[in-house]
């Protein structure tokens, strides 16, 4: 049966299509305070009936009644992506729930065992709406806009089930027929290719991905793609990427939060270079390594609260691993107002790089290599990577565009300007070795492109 044809469903999503895309600019601080308040309260009393959050809330003291506003979050005890993990099934979602209503969704895994959770119809849908308001927000008109998403639509990924949702129950509605959606693991050259018969108005994709189509376009490939706009997430964005991204499609190339467990992007970032919170649909705190909260405005590991949706609720979810640097709400240049992302997000906490001196760098604060690039004046790096091999040596791998090997500044400069810049940060006791490489291949039994920072230093050898 169309989920569609229950009269609360349709209402339900009717209301949140007129009210939600506008919130965040019409309504003041004070507002969207009372707003979360009454979410949370909301959220709170459905995870209750939840046997894996019941039992954590039961054994803390906490009931439902306890919470009046988003302030009283702070009762609540975290919970970890082992426990979500462990009790997959049942235990996370309200009991009596009807499981033909609910779809498994699950991570990509890369740190192991991939974490699968649950959602319904209403969420995927109500999810879809948050993009929406992103556009609209950066002034980009949405009526007949066309988009291609480039990204992983494997079996149990959010990605393909939203389509799979979309396409059989809106399918009268043609909502996708101005969506295009390529799996990243294509050869890029098709890729590009059926981008360019198609030229669409928005790309969104990973970094790494970016890259490759940045380089393609330049050597002459998708002649009839001209977007209006370029969206990435799913991995850390470096300046030299956006740079190159930028100067191949002529448009600005902006980050999305994007989050399997949100279900949604968290935030985004707007033409100013502001990382947006959307205020009304997440609330963010960030710990230290003790989990204990940090102080507004200090670096922390994200703590995701999801302030909507159904199937599996997220409240106090530690799992993400991101860290982040957040503010108060404040005004932007751009005349939003929300809590920001401050720099955006910093890359994860398993790539920090750690020295012998006992610093340490989130990845988003170890690439060097941009201002070396920038001062340079050339694109002809293709691709790079930083690995830390052990607390006393660090590789960086570049991949050369052989077509400009010989103009501009020369690889052996490059190389040597790259070494010094992180001989300065690292200190003498690491070892920084330059390689050039042909590619720099994905990670065993991953579709997404590879990361750029990857550390095999654990913090506990310190």
């Amino acid at each position: 049966m169309n989920p569609l044809f229950n009269p609360f469903i349709s209402f339900s999503l009717l209301k949140k299509a007129l009210l939600d895309p506008n919130r965040i600019k019409k309504k003041s601080v004070e507002q969207i305070q009372q707003y979360k308040n009454k979410a949370f309260r909301k959220m709170v009393s459905y995870a209750y009936s939840v046997p894996v959050y019941h039992q954590k809330y039961k054994k803390a003291g906490i009931h439902p009644n306890d919470i009046k506003t988003i302030e009283d979050i702070k009762k609540l005890p975290f919970i970890s992506k082992d426990e979500l993990k462990h009790n997959f099934g049942k235990n996370i979602l309200p009991k009596n729930y009807n499981q033909s209503n609910a779809y498994a969704y699950c991570t990509g895994g890369t740190t192991g065992k991939p974490l699968c959770l649950y959602t319904d119809f209403y969420t995927v849908v109500s999810s879809a709406l948050i993009p929406l308001r992103e556009l609209r927000l950066l002034n980009i008109p949405t009526k007949n806009l066309r988009f291609v998403h480039i990204g992983n639509f494997n079996p149990n990924r959010i990605d393909l089930l939203s389509q799979q949702l979309f396409e059989k129950y809106l399918g009268f509605l043609h909502i996708t027929k101005n969506q295009l959606n390529l799996d990243v693991s294509m050869p890029l050259k098709d890729i590009i290719k059926k981008m360019d018969q198609y030229n669409p108005d928005i790309i969104m994709t990973y970094p790494a991905t970016f890259q490759h189509l940045s380089y393609l376009k330049r050597n002459g490939h998708g002649k009839n793609i001209k977007p209006k706009l370029c969206w990435t997430g799913g991995a850390m964005l470096d300046e030299y990427t956006r740079t190159s991204v930028q100067d191949a499609f002529d448009c600005p190339l902006l980050n999305i939060y994007p989050s399997v467990e949100a279900s949604a992007d968290i935030g985004f970032e707007c033409y100013d270079g502001t990382w947006h919170v959307h205020d009304d649909f997440f609330h963010l705190e960030a710990i230290d390594e003790q989990e204990k909260l940090v102080e507004t405005g200090k670096r922390g590991h994200i703590v995701l609260t999801r302030l909507w949706g159904r199937g599996t609720p997220i409240i106090r979810y530690t799992g993400m691993d991101d860290w982040v640097t957040l503010t108060e709400p404040l005004t932007d240049s751009c005349g939003l107002t929300t809590t920001t992302i401050k720099g955006g997000v910093e890359g994860r906490k398993r790539a920090n790089i750690i020295l012998p001196n006992g610093n340490v760098f989130p990845p988003g604060a170890f690439c060097f290599i941009t201002p070396v690039l920038t001062k340079l004046q050339t694109f002809k790096v293709k691709q790079y990577q930083i690995i830390q091999q052990d607390l006393h040596h660090i590789d960086i791998l570049l991949v050369i565009d052989e077509k400009l090997r010989n103009t501009g500044a020369p690889v052996e400069k490059i190389k040597s300007e790259i070494k010094k810049i992180y001989e300065k940060k690292v200190g003498g006791e690491v070892e920084i070795t330059i390689k050039e490489v042909d590619e720099i291949p994905r990670e065993k039994n991953v579709s997404k492109p590879p990361p750029i920072v990857i550390s095999h230093v654990k913090s506990e050898r310190l």
